[in-house]
């Protein structure tokens, strides 16, 4: 299928590593320029070169912060030369945390980069994106904000104000913006492999390591797919919503998880 994304300028927050760097790669196959930003522009400049993606640019910004996401923004008009034709807000963090183990400062530094990150980007690009003829928004959220947990508290409310703040944006840019969100489970990224990440919380968990507590996890969450989810999976998605061939579709979030939400709304 023709997703109808060549020659298509796209904006990528959040993607030195996992999701985010398969949502570049997707787009860049598809014959698209984007513009790709990140703290952490070595990994980001690695995998851009070695991969030989040359319609892509990498660009260092920290999104926790106002001027950070500004000057991603006007950074990515300057090199497209106009406002991009589509916006994927993915930068994010999470850790596996019960409440009584959060404090103001640690809401505050996640909602900073997940909601806040999202608002600001949306808030600097979609008034040009419109003035230009129009585009297309995804966020990547979660099915934590659907269905939270007893951890990932401060990260999965951030993920909820992303899917509401998307509905909002969907109708309030309509019909020139569409705006819709992918809602990722659990996905093996390094937020899980990395030291100090989800892997490690969930082999104390139940006393088993790598692979074994993996199963076991799936297991214990009835993950009908039988497996955790993998960065092109998410990504594919993201790529799909955001081109013309979904053109009717804005407003929604599109699961990719495994079957773990079975909620009937």
């Amino acid at each position: 299928m023709d997703l109808q994304l060549a020659g298509k300028n796209v904006y990528v927050t959040g993607s030195a590593t996992g999701i985010g760097a398969e949502i570049v790669r997707q787009f860049a196959a598809e014959g698209a320029r984007v513009f790709a930003v990140d703290i952490n522009l070595d990994a980001l400049k690695a995998y851009v070169a070695d991969d030989g993606l040359t319609s892509v640019e990498p660009f260092y910004a920290d999104l926790s912060t106002l001027s950070g996401c500004n000057e991603a923004a006007d950074a990515a008009v300057a090199h497209f030369g106009g406002a991009p034709d589509v916006v994927v807000n993915n930068a994010g963090i999470g850790r596996m945390l019960p409440f009584e183990e959060l404090d103001d400062e640690d809401f505050h530094r996640t909602f900073e980069l997940n909601f806040f990150s999202m608002m600001r980007t949306c808030k600097r690009l979609l008034p040009q994106m419109v003035a230009a003829g129009g585009g297309s928004v995804v966020n990547v959220t979660s099915d934590l904000a659907g269905q939270p947990e007893t951890v990932f508290v401060d990260y999965q409310a951030s993920k909820a104000a992303m899917v509401n703040l998307s509905k909002t944006l969907a109708r309030a840019y309509a019909p020139a913006i569409r705006v819709n969100d992918v809602s990722p489970g659990p996905i093996w990224t390094p937020l899980w492999s990395r030291p100090g990440g989800y892997l490690e919380t969930v082999e104390a968990n139940y006393g088993l390591k790598g692979e074994a507590a993996v199963n076991e996890l799936v297991r214990d969450r009835e993950i009908p797919m039988a497996r955790l989810g993998n960065p092109a999976d998410v990504a594919a998605a993201v790529v799909f919503l955001a081109s013309p061939v979904s053109g009717y579709t804005s407003g929604s979030s599109l699961g990719v998880n495994g079957g773990t939400v079975r909620a009937a709304f």
